[in-house]
């Protein structure tokens, strides 16, 4: 391949992710398997799922559509670019390939400080919590252990889990930053629908 291409590698490994995502392994398990970061193959996975017609003009414009702009570019601002059938996405790849090398996409700057404005709005908690009488971490403290692991070695997060005296369970997935929680969600959502 030619210089430039690396966007174009990124989006053919983002096919063969996917296809292991669909199947069962989960993003985490993924990125291990392949020495890559956990948010560069979600946002490759994403990369895969774009219309084909936009795939082959970005494969037709290597120079142009590098892997800075496909993973830290349209990647991490899916929600705009995947809105209206991908209309966004389909007017900057189509104007990018037009212009040519040296060409960026362009975020409207009221997307991006309103989607600020909503993350910070929505900042809730999950879950109400119990009084810390009714959860105790000790009771059934090798069970315990032994789940925790299961769901690291599952999802890639570390969490602690906690039994109540009637033997209900909480978890508590502990994750650093929102990265980690768009890895949740990725994660999971197969799963869910």
């Amino acid at each position: 391949m030619s210089k430039g291409s690396a966007g174009i590698k990124i989006m053919d490994k983002g096919i063969v992710w996917r296809k292991e995502l669909l199947s069962g392994s989960p993003i985490q398990v993924i990125a291990t398997k392949y020495k890559e970061n956990s948010q560069v193959v979600s946002r490759a996975i994403w990369l895969a799922k774009i219309p084909t017609e936009l795939k082959e003009i970005i494969k037709k414009n290597p120079e142009v559509f590098t892997r800075a702009v496909l993973i830290n570019g349209f990647a991490a601002k899916r929600a705009l670019c995947e809105k209206n059938s991908f209309k966004f996405l389909r007017f900057e790849v189509e104007r990018m390939a037009k212009k040519g090398l040296g060409s960026k996409p362009k975020f409207p700057k009221k997307y991006l400080s309103l989607q600020k404005k909503k993350l910070e709005k929505k900042i809730v908690p999950l879950i109400k919590e119990k009084t810390p009488s009714k959860l105790s971490v000790t009771k059934n403290n090798v069970e315990a252990m032994k789940a925790e692991k299961q769901i690291k070695d599952a999802l890639g997060f570390h969490c602690r889990v906690a039994f109540t005296k009637t033997g209900e369970s909480q978890v508590t997935i502990n994750l650093k930053n929102k990265k980690d929680l768009e890895t949740f969600i990725e994660i999971i959502s197969p799963n869910l629908f």
